[in-house]
């Protein structure tokens, strides 16, 4: 047995923590500092206590605010450009999904430090060495050890601005992170024992945290920092495969996830009776299929992703996705 496991070189968790941004970024050399982060963050106390803390550390800063949802590698590279513009030696990515694989990928190709500070509890990205993008409309990962954050700075706090909907679909999002890591076959004895533990904190509170329960929302959030750890090192499986289709089409990451999830759990084999809970908290959550879309063509999409296909338990062949996406679309048509 031989593996490796990548990680940034500190993780920090706990309420609060985002004051520390200043202070790890001033230890890791950085005098001028890009805050990359989504236009509807401005409005938000979040960027505020981001700039305080590098102001309290005499840092200077500026803001990328221009990261789009789902967002294409063109942001990337307007967030390069206006890095090198402006002089900056150190990036944060204050946001989700999208703007810490935005982050990650424009410090990458600056060879700049990195420090990663997530507002969702789902997508793990602080703690992976995975950029995910759209390149000519379909999405791509970027993987390599490069984009690792220097730092990922993980306060539960953040994620109180989340609404119910988005709670939703970024938790089922690390859910599947745990269980498609669980059943990777790159995945690897630490993997394992982080993505179980993942998954029972997710699961035993994530309809919870909906809801608004305080201490739910902390442990989803050390749920999906866990789950980032563990499946940034085994990559992930056919849930990810089946969503990939769904966000080339508009429907937001988590979203996507969301819907194709229970589905990917019940062709594995995995906890079949969690499965069918999942299916009902998605209904309850209204994803829904949309009928301008096309099974046959979503189909040859998920085939043509090897990477993840590659790594699922069980053998997928295009009659299998086919038939799911046609149940997919049968219930939704059933609501």
């Amino acid at each position: 047995m031989s593996f490796s496991f990548i990680l940034p070189q500190k993780v920090i968790f706990g309420s609060g923590s985002i004051e520390l941004t200043g202070e790890e970024a001033k230890r890791l050399g950085g005098s001028t500092v890009l805050i990359v982060t989504s236009p509807g963050m401005v409005h938000r106390p979040h960027l505020k206590q981001t700039a305080d803390s590098l102001q309290k550390h005499k840092l200077r800063f500026a803001v990328f605010p221009e990261v789009t949802p789902e967002p294409p590698i063109e942001d990337a590279y307007r967030c390069v450009a206006f890095a090198r513009e402006k002089g900056l030696d150190l990036l944060v990515g204050l946001g989700g999904g999208s703007v810490m694989d935005v982050a990650k990928k424009a410090a990458a190709d600056l060879s700049l430090p990195k420090i990663m500070v997530p507002t969702t509890a789902g997508t793990g990205s602080e703690v992976t060495h995975e950029s995910v993008l759209k390149v000519d409309g379909k999405k791509k990962a970027f993987v390599e050890a490069g984009l690792t954050a220097d730092v990922a700075i993980v306060d539960p706090d953040l994620c109180h601005t989340m609404s119910k909907r988005l709670t939703a679909s970024s938790g089922m999002d690390a859910l599947a992170h745990a269980v498609e890591c669980s059943e990777s076959k790159k995945s690897n004895p630490i993997a394992k024992t982080l993505a179980l533990e993942a998954y029972n904190l997710i699961k035993d509170n994530l309809m919870q945290a909906v809801q608004g329960d305080t201490q739910a929302m902390v442990n989803l959030s050390l749920g999906s920092l866990v789950a980032g750890m563990a499946f940034g090192n085994s990559g992930t499986t056919l849930g990810h495969a089946l969503s990939y289709p769904l966000s080339n089409r508009g429907v937001p990451h988590g979203e996507a996830v969301a819907m194709v999830l229970p589905y990917a759990l019940e062709f594995n084999g995995s906890d079949l009776a969690f499965a069918r809970r999942l299916r009902r908290f998605v209904r309850t959550i209204e994803f829904r299929w949309d009928p301008r879309w096309d099974a046959h063509e979503m189909a040859a999409e998920v085939m043509e992703d090897k990477r993840h296909l590659g790594n699922n338990p069980v053998e997928v062949t295009f009659e299998d996705v086919l038939g799911i996406f046609e149940k997919m679309k049968n219930e939704s048509h059933r609501q």
